[in-house]
Protein backbone atom coordinates (compact mmCIF):
# COMPACT_ATOMS: atom_id res chain seq x y z
CA UNK A 1 0.00 0.00 0.00
CA UNK A 2 1.15 3.50 -0.78
CA UNK A 3 2.97 5.03 2.20
CA UNK A 4 0.76 8.12 2.13
CA UNK A 5 -2.16 6.13 3.46
CA UNK A 6 -2.75 5.40 7.10
CA UNK A 7 -3.36 1.79 8.10
CA UNK A 8 -7.00 0.95 7.41
CA UNK A 9 -9.31 -1.24 9.42
CA UNK A 10 -8.93 -5.01 9.27
CA UNK A 11 -10.95 -6.48 6.42
CA UNK A 12 -12.34 -9.30 8.56
CA UNK A 13 -12.56 -11.34 5.38
CA UNK A 14 -14.47 -8.76 3.33
CA UNK A 15 -12.78 -8.18 -0.05
CA UNK A 16 -13.18 -4.38 -0.08
CA UNK A 17 -10.78 -2.16 1.84
CA UNK A 18 -11.13 1.58 2.37
CA UNK A 19 -8.29 3.64 3.86
CA UNK A 20 -8.03 7.36 4.49
CA UNK A 21 -4.98 9.50 3.83
CA UNK A 22 -2.56 9.76 6.74
CA UNK A 23 -2.08 13.49 6.18
CA UNK A 24 -3.66 15.85 8.72
CA UNK A 25 -2.30 19.29 7.81
CA UNK A 26 -4.79 21.33 5.82
CA UNK A 27 -4.81 24.93 4.63
CA UNK A 28 -7.00 26.98 6.96
CA UNK A 29 -8.73 28.59 3.98
CA UNK A 30 -10.60 25.33 3.36
CA UNK A 31 -12.26 25.92 6.72
CA UNK A 32 -13.98 29.15 5.64
CA UNK A 33 -17.69 28.36 6.04
CA UNK A 34 -19.40 27.49 2.73
CA UNK A 35 -16.53 28.89 0.65
CA UNK A 36 -14.28 25.89 1.24
CA UNK A 37 -16.93 23.45 0.06
CA UNK A 38 -17.99 25.59 -2.90
CA UNK A 39 -14.43 25.96 -4.19
CA UNK A 40 -13.86 22.21 -3.93
CA UNK A 41 -17.12 21.54 -5.77
CA UNK A 42 -15.91 23.75 -8.61
CA UNK A 43 -12.44 22.17 -8.68
CA UNK A 44 -13.99 18.70 -8.82
CA UNK A 45 -16.08 19.41 -11.94
CA UNK A 46 -13.78 17.27 -14.14
CA UNK A 47 -14.35 14.37 -11.75
CA UNK A 48 -18.11 14.86 -11.91
CA UNK A 49 -17.88 14.71 -15.71
CA UNK A 50 -15.97 11.42 -15.53
CA UNK A 51 -18.42 10.06 -12.96
CA UNK A 52 -21.29 11.03 -15.25
CA UNK A 53 -19.71 9.11 -18.14
CA UNK A 54 -19.05 6.09 -15.93
CA UNK A 55 -22.61 6.30 -14.62
CA UNK A 56 -23.95 6.29 -18.18
CA UNK A 57 -21.90 3.20 -19.01
CA UNK A 58 -23.03 1.58 -15.78
CA UNK A 59 -26.64 1.75 -17.01
CA UNK A 60 -25.72 -0.89 -19.58
CA UNK A 61 -24.57 -3.14 -16.76
CA UNK A 62 -27.76 -2.55 -14.79
CA UNK A 63 -29.93 -3.50 -17.79
CA UNK A 64 -27.75 -6.18 -19.39
CA UNK A 65 -25.50 -7.46 -16.61
CA UNK A 66 -27.90 -10.28 -15.76
CA UNK A 67 -27.02 -12.03 -19.04
CA UNK A 68 -23.38 -13.06 -18.29
CA UNK A 69 -24.27 -13.70 -14.65
CA UNK A 70 -27.14 -16.01 -15.58
CA UNK A 71 -25.27 -17.77 -18.40
CA UNK A 72 -21.76 -18.04 -16.96
CA UNK A 73 -22.15 -17.55 -13.21
CA UNK A 74 -19.47 -14.86 -13.16
CA UNK A 75 -19.08 -11.11 -13.48
CA UNK A 76 -17.19 -10.14 -16.68
CA UNK A 77 -13.79 -8.58 -16.04
CA UNK A 78 -14.69 -5.49 -18.07
CA UNK A 79 -17.74 -4.92 -15.85
CA UNK A 80 -15.61 -5.34 -12.72
CA UNK A 81 -13.18 -2.72 -14.01
CA UNK A 82 -16.01 -0.28 -14.73
CA UNK A 83 -17.82 -0.81 -11.43
CA UNK A 84 -14.73 -0.68 -9.24
CA UNK A 85 -13.49 2.49 -10.94
CA UNK A 86 -16.91 4.10 -10.41
CA UNK A 87 -16.87 3.18 -6.71
CA UNK A 88 -13.24 4.23 -6.21
CA UNK A 89 -13.69 7.59 -7.88
CA UNK A 90 -16.97 8.26 -6.10
CA UNK A 91 -15.36 7.66 -2.70
CA UNK A 92 -12.36 9.87 -3.53
CA UNK A 93 -14.54 12.73 -4.73
CA UNK A 94 -16.83 12.33 -1.72
CA UNK A 95 -13.88 12.59 0.65
CA UNK A 96 -12.38 15.57 -1.17
CA UNK A 97 -15.54 17.58 -1.82
CA UNK A 98 -18.03 16.52 0.82
CA UNK A 99 -15.72 15.96 3.78
CA UNK A 100 -12.87 18.41 2.99
CA UNK A 101 -10.27 15.70 3.57
CA UNK A 102 -6.57 16.59 3.26
CA UNK A 103 -4.17 14.96 0.84
CA UNK A 104 -4.27 17.37 -2.06
CA UNK A 105 -6.37 17.41 -5.19
CA UNK A 106 -7.52 13.91 -6.07
CA UNK A 107 -6.08 12.77 -9.38
CA UNK A 108 -8.12 12.18 -12.52
CA UNK A 109 -6.29 8.98 -13.40
CA UNK A 110 -7.90 5.64 -12.43
CA UNK A 111 -6.82 3.79 -9.30
CA UNK A 112 -6.15 4.53 -5.66
CA UNK A 113 -5.33 8.14 -4.80
CA UNK A 114 -5.75 10.69 -2.00
CA UNK A 115 -7.70 11.34 0.03
CA UNK A 116 -9.56 7.98 0.00
CA UNK A 117 -8.17 4.68 -1.27
CA UNK A 118 -10.58 1.87 -2.16
CA UNK A 119 -9.00 -1.51 -2.88
CA UNK A 120 -10.69 -4.71 -4.04
CA UNK A 121 -9.35 -8.22 -3.50
CA UNK A 122 -11.71 -10.65 -5.21
CA UNK A 123 -10.76 -14.33 -4.92
CA UNK A 124 -12.54 -14.87 -8.25
CA UNK A 125 -15.31 -13.33 -10.31
CA UNK A 126 -17.83 -16.11 -9.78
CA UNK A 127 -21.33 -15.28 -8.55
CA UNK A 128 -24.48 -17.37 -8.07
CA UNK A 129 -26.41 -17.57 -11.34
CA UNK A 130 -29.67 -16.87 -9.52
CA UNK A 131 -28.60 -13.24 -9.12
CA UNK A 132 -28.85 -13.03 -12.90
CA UNK A 133 -32.55 -13.86 -13.04
CA UNK A 134 -34.00 -10.78 -14.82
CA UNK A 135 -35.39 -8.17 -12.39
CA UNK A 136 -35.80 -10.77 -9.64
CA UNK A 137 -32.07 -10.92 -8.84
CA UNK A 138 -31.74 -7.14 -8.52
CA UNK A 139 -34.99 -6.86 -6.57
CA UNK A 140 -33.96 -9.51 -4.04
CA UNK A 141 -30.57 -7.86 -3.50
CA UNK A 142 -32.20 -4.51 -2.89
CA UNK A 143 -34.68 -6.01 -0.43
CA UNK A 144 -32.15 -7.91 1.65
CA UNK A 145 -29.84 -4.89 1.78
CA UNK A 146 -32.60 -2.61 3.15
CA UNK A 147 -31.33 -2.94 6.76
CA UNK A 148 -27.96 -1.65 5.55
CA UNK A 149 -29.62 1.25 3.74
CA UNK A 150 -31.52 2.17 6.92
CA UNK A 151 -28.28 2.16 8.93
CA UNK A 152 -26.57 4.27 6.28
CA UNK A 153 -29.46 6.74 6.28
CA UNK A 154 -29.24 7.17 10.05
CA UNK A 155 -25.47 7.55 9.84
CA UNK A 156 -25.91 10.15 7.09
CA UNK A 157 -27.94 12.29 9.49
CA UNK A 158 -25.07 12.27 12.00
CA UNK A 159 -22.59 13.02 9.22
CA UNK A 160 -24.73 15.91 8.02
CA UNK A 161 -24.85 17.50 11.47
CA UNK A 162 -21.09 17.07 11.91
CA UNK A 163 -20.38 19.04 8.72
CA UNK A 164 -21.85 22.11 10.43
CA UNK A 165 -18.87 22.20 12.83
CA UNK A 166 -16.14 20.59 10.69
CA UNK A 167 -14.86 23.96 9.52
CA UNK A 168 -14.07 25.09 13.09
CA UNK A 169 -10.99 22.91 13.84
CA UNK A 170 -9.75 23.36 10.25
CA UNK A 171 -9.97 27.14 10.41
CA UNK A 172 -8.49 27.39 13.91
CA UNK A 173 -5.70 24.81 13.86
CA UNK A 174 -5.03 24.11 10.18
CA UNK A 175 -5.37 20.39 10.86
CA UNK A 176 -7.99 17.84 9.99
CA UNK A 177 -9.52 16.48 13.21
CA UNK A 178 -9.14 12.80 14.10
CA UNK A 179 -12.83 12.46 14.92
CA UNK A 180 -13.63 13.47 11.33
CA UNK A 181 -11.25 10.85 9.94
CA UNK A 182 -12.93 8.17 12.03
CA UNK A 183 -16.51 9.29 11.35
CA UNK A 184 -16.23 9.93 7.61
CA UNK A 185 -13.84 7.06 6.97
CA UNK A 186 -16.20 4.57 8.60
CA UNK A 187 -19.19 6.04 6.79
CA UNK A 188 -17.47 5.76 3.41
CA UNK A 189 -16.28 2.24 4.21
CA UNK A 190 -19.79 1.10 5.03
CA UNK A 191 -21.29 2.82 1.98
CA UNK A 192 -18.69 1.35 -0.40
CA UNK A 193 -19.31 -2.19 0.82
CA UNK A 194 -23.06 -1.83 0.38
CA UNK A 195 -22.64 -0.25 -3.05
CA UNK A 196 -20.35 -3.06 -4.20
CA UNK A 197 -22.93 -5.63 -3.14
CA UNK A 198 -25.86 -3.86 -4.80
CA UNK A 199 -23.95 -3.52 -8.09
CA UNK A 200 -23.54 -7.33 -8.26
CA UNK A 201 -19.81 -7.37 -7.69
CA UNK A 202 -18.58 -10.76 -6.41
CA UNK A 203 -18.64 -9.84 -2.71
CA UNK A 204 -20.45 -11.40 0.25
CA UNK A 205 -23.28 -9.70 2.10
CA UNK A 206 -21.80 -6.56 3.70
CA UNK A 207 -21.15 -6.74 7.45
CA UNK A 208 -23.00 -4.66 10.03
CA UNK A 209 -19.92 -2.90 11.34
CA UNK A 210 -18.38 0.44 10.42
CA UNK A 211 -14.73 -0.10 11.31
Amino acid sequence: MNAQYAQGAVNNGFPVRVTITGERDLNRLWGIPFIGHIVRWVLAIPHFVVLGILGFLMNFWIFLGWIPVLLNGRVPAIAVKLLTEYIQRGARVGGYVGFLMPGGYTQLEPGAAPPVSVEFAFDNLEINRLWGVPLFGWLVRLVIVLPQIVILSLAAVLVGFSLVILWIPILISGRYPNWAVSLYGNFLRYAVRVEAYVLLLPVPYPPFWFD
